[in-house]
């Protein structure tokens, strides 16, 4: 299937994004005997995971209209489904909102898919016979039901009380692609979002509910959009969930003031509504090769606004060029990512490139580069070798452009007597000498990209006790991602084995009893604990325990930006925060949040910092861009009255939720060269505390 834009074809769709209805059920009109042709099919191999932090989420049914199945433990599923551009996915879990995520899947094909489930919002008992009003706490949205206004979705008698879940919804969120068919038919159309919610209505029984023919609901749909400047009424817009597309049905009116705009109007059918307009596109092409300088076909690059809520998708040729849709006279960073099948994780792939603003299609000078990630040595550890006995072990890394070349870092301590690095990157050999030499390993990419790291070898005598030679603080790692760390061992006699002897591993990691790698995809938050033991095969057999402990990050989720009006190009119109370097100073009650970071500390960076305090909230805005070393421009405001930089607009901080919330902030230049005053909006988020 071949998406339509004004006119334009457009290979374009979404992955990974949760749809919230039930799929329709296809048949013939009778007057036909049944085919007795099977369909083609492929396969859809993922994770389910919350879109509120990115947990795992085990037990949810994951269904296709060729066969069904149920997420494990980590999440994982993999499941066969009719082939497609558009073939949707069913899945479903108590307590998150029933999803539809739209996959392309090919004949004999495993397609990967990424499935984040967005959590219940609120979820309220309405009696049918008298209907009545469900809200949100928190949040503007809201959907009042008409008495005797609730059907069955099947048939059939409706019950007395129904329990009516309702859910605001991040644009980054929306299921399909950005496209809708409008009020009067056609090709599907561009569309920006300006927010969205997911009704759902199910009696005790699971039966689903619709609104009855000829009632109407009136729903709020909370204001969340990158634009500036929202329209005072737009089309409202139900997800169809056969086709995975948008379709046009009523306006809304914008209403409420400050952070509290909501559009509100009426619905005749109970589902997933968006608040959204068709715009005026312009196609930007470009192409997509590796470092080497040779093209990247069948890669997803991906457009997505920076002054609009909007994203299009679209697949590189077999030369590596692409056409992807983007909103016209507006702004958006262009990039590629891929799913990882094996660590469930999504990574960018190329450089991330803005374009815009346009009035007319055009051609993006340089191509996007896949590999631009930098090059990382993963080997952990190096096990123990003895004296006399042969020694392999293979070094490994990621990143950059594969093959590596190996060798040892200029200035490093050679290795151990009798052992030697090839440019495969294997140590190999037989040791003659007794000790511990920490040795500086070199990767070096295909396109000359480099990464080094110091390891430690341990040589002992036959003979010699066995003794783990792992640091006790092992590598950090951080919510909803794979971790993998080998744990090392020297003297005793291999082979050995690995346990856990007293507290506990970090949810979702396990240890391996043969090899001693710790790995698996991080759950929780905070420090594990743990002592391991490692016991050798001699006789007598030998053993030695370590405490160890790991460290999980809070990972926020995505999509959390400032719109940044009249900045330098640099900063490009927006703010995100870099997880990494986000930090909460409580001394001065200072929210410090590090945005976008080039070769941090010697490159470009953006800063902003938050002074509030507990009896006269926010008292200072400061805004920063430029280069470590020599600020390049520098914007701040105060509500303090002996300054002569006041802050207008308002700033709402929760410390226990971890919000900052922008609304029109308008922040004067400081320092630096004459530039205009930038306006903050949007939401970002920080540690609580």
């Amino acid at each position: 299937m071949t998406c339509l834009r004004a006119g334009n074809r457009l290979m374009q769709f979404m992955c990974a994004l949760p749809l919230v209805f039930a799929l329709a059920a296809c048949g013939g009109d009778g007057g036909e005997a049944p085919s007795t042709t099977v369909p083609p099919t492929g396969t859809v191999s993922g994770q389910v995971v919350s879109a509120a932090n990115g947990l795992p989420v085990a037990g949810a049914t994951v269904s296709t209209t060729a066969g069904s199945t149920t997420s494990a433990a980590n999440g994982s599923f993999t499941i066969p489904a009719g082939v497609g551009d558009r073939t949707v996915v069913h899945v479903e879990k108590t307590g998150f909102a029933e999803a539809f995520p739209v996959a392309r899947v090919t004949t004999g094909q495993t397609t990967p898919l990424g499935v984040r489930l967005l959590a219940t919002g609120a979820t309220s008992a309405v009696t049918v016979s008298t209907g009545g009003t469900v809200t949100v706490p928190g949040s503007t949205a809201r959907v009042d039901l008409p008495a005797n206004g609730l059907v069955p979705k099947n048939g059939g008698t409706a019950a007395g009380t129904v329990n009516v879940a309702l859910t605001p919804v991040d644009p980054g969120l929306m299921p399909g692609d950005f496209n809708g068919v409008l009020a009067g038919g056609g090709s599907p159309t561009p569309i920006e979002s300006f927010g969205a919610v997911v009704v759902d209505i199910r009696d005790n029984s699971g039966t689903r509910y619709d609104l009855a023919a000829g009632k109407t609901a009136t729903i709020r749909i909370p204001l969340d959009t990158l634009s500036p400047n929202p329209p005072a009424t737009i089309p409202l817009f139900f997800f169809d969930e056969t086709t995975g597309l948008w379709r046009e049905e009523g306006t809304a009116t914008l209403l409420g003031t400050g952070s509290n705009r909501y559009y509100e109007g009426p619905v005749t059918r109970i589902s997933y509504w968006n608040a959204d307009r068709a715009f005026d596109s312009v196609l930007v092409s470009g192409c997509v090769r590796d470092a080497n300088d040779q093209p990247v076909g069948n890669l997803l690059v991906e457009s997505n606004g920076t002054d609009y809520s909007g994203r299009a998708l679209a697949l590189t040729a077999a030369d590596g060029t692409f056409r992807v849709a983007m909103r016209r006279d507006s702004k958006a960073n262009l990039s590629a990512s891929e799913f990882n099948p094996q660590t469930f994780a999504s990574k960018l792939v190329t450089n991330v490139v803005k374009v815009g603003p346009s009035l007319v299609d055009f051609t993006v000078l340089d191509c996007l580069v896949k590999g631009a990630t930098p090059v990382t040595i993963t080997t952990t550890a190096l096990p123990g070798g003895k004296v006399g006995i042969s020694y392999n072990e293979t070094l490994k890394a990621d990143g950059g452009i594969p093959g590596y070349g190996w060798s040892l870092n200029p200035g490093s301590s050679p290795l151990p007597a009798g052992l030697s690095l090839n440019s495969s990157g294997v140590i190999s050999g037989v040791a003659t000498t007794v000790g511990t030499t920490v040795i500086t390993v070199k990767a070096t990419d295909s396109v000359g990209g480099t990464a080094t790291k110091q390891l430690s070898l341990t040589i002992s005598k036959v003979g010699e006790p066995v003794q783990i030679i792992s640091p006790s603080l092992l590598p950090p790692g951080r919510v909803g991602t794979a971790y993998s760390t080998t744990l090392a061992a020297s003297g005793g006699t291999p082979a050995f084995t690995w346990s856990v002897v007293s507290g506990g591993l970090p949810a979702g990691v396990m240890l391996s009893s043969s090899t001693g790698q710790l790995s698996g995809t991080l759950t929780t938050q905070g420090t594990s604990t743990f002592t391991i033991r490692v016991q050798d095969s001699g006789t007598p057999q030998q053993s030695d325990e370590q405490a160890f402990s790991l460290t999980v990050e809070r990972v926020f989720p995505p999509g959390d930006m400032l719109t940044v009006t009249n900045a330098p190009s640099d900063v490009g119109g927006t703010f995100v925060v870099n997880q990494k370097f986000t930090t909460v100073v409580l001394g001065g009650i200072i929210i410090w949040l590090e945005g976008d970071i080039s070769g941090f500390p010697i490159g470009p960076f953006e800063t902003l910092q938050i002074s509030f305090d507990q009896t006269n909230g926010v008292s200072s805005v400061t805004f920063e861009d430029g280069n470590t070393g020599a600020v390049t421009n520098k914007w701040f405001c105060t509500s303090i009255p002996i300054f002569n930089a006041p802050c207008q607009g308002v700033v709402t901080v929760n410390r226990l939720a971890g919000t900052a919330v922008f609304s029109g902030v308008v922040v004067p230049l400081n320092s630096g060269p004459t530039v205009p005053p930038i306006t903050l909006n949007g939401t970002l988020r920080f540690t609580p505390f």
